[in-house]
């Protein structure tokens, strides 16, 4: 090395002044490039790293789905199973009319065994909730205190899955029955979903409905782990394809 060195001086002692300046624009062009290509080389090299450190990673996730996938379909199918019950219960008929119509029918039949009279019933317009459609009736009735409690008791907690978002009573209109009894006025409103919209291809749609109305993960939650990979998971390793390795080449 150090003969190298005495021959490369005593070379360039023996140049010209314009040999020179051509021999160290040479020098630095060479260093320019080395140091550009270094750079370069070690980039490509840390992507490459992580595109391998990603891609093992969506394999050990898509590894845990394909393990789970008995698992999922059972809840699958018991979420379908809870969903043809559930809508078994809504509100008979195949279309908004036909659904409000069986809903007063039902209010009606209750209102004669709870001893409530209905004075006035008026059909709302029915609303979309969703992929279903929901018909209300909005209902004047009087009756005692106890017997209207019995009354909407029946109506919530009855075959028919319904609900009353608004109930107003007041003692103005009610019937004096006794001594010291005298009958309420309400005014409520009962809702409920049309049957007919419930089928099997508005499971998907509200399982869609449901997902959209999902808060996404924080970035502190989608940096500490990957989606569907719980947090200390010792059946993956950190670092599946030994990609490791290749720490000590970078700068």
């Amino acid at each position: 090395m150090r003969d190298f060195l005495s021959n490369l001086l005593a070379r360039l002692g023996g140049l010209d002044r314009q040999q020179r300046l051509y021999a160290l624009l040479a020098a630095v062009a060479v260093a320019v490039v080395a140091r550009y290509s270094i750079t370069w080389l070690v980039d490509y090299r840390r992507s490459v790293k992580e595109d391998i450190q990603l891609s093992a990673d969506r394999l050990a996730n898509a590894r845990r789905t394909v393990e789970r996938a008995p698992e999922l379909s059972g809840n699958l199918q018991g979420l379908q199973q809870r969903y043809r019950e559930t809508a078994r219960q809504l509100v008979p008929g195949d279309t908004p009319t036909l659904a409000a119509a069986t809903l007063q029918e039902r209010v009606s039949a209750i209102a004669g065994q709870r001893s409530v009279s209905l004075q006035t019933t008026q059909v709302m317009k029915d609303e979309a909730v969703g992929p279903f459609r929901k018909v209300s009736l909005r209902i004047t009735a009087a009756a005692e205190l106890r017997h209207l409690a019995e009354f909407l008791t029946d109506l919530e907690f009855g075959q028919l899955r319904v609900s009353i978002p608004f109930i107003e009573v007041n003692r103005r209109g009610g019937i004096r029955t006794g001594a010291s009894s005298r009958s309420v006025s309400a005014t409520l409103e009962v809702s409920g979903i049309v049957q007919g919209t419930a089928d099997e291809s508005n499971f998907t749609g509200a399982q869609a409905a449901a997902g959209k109305q999902a808060a996404p993960p924080s970035p502190a939650a989608a940096g500490a782990a990957a989606p569907g990979v719980p947090p200390g998971d010792a059946g993956v390793p950190k670092d599946p394809l030994g990609t490791g390795a290749m720490q000590g080449a970078e700068p």
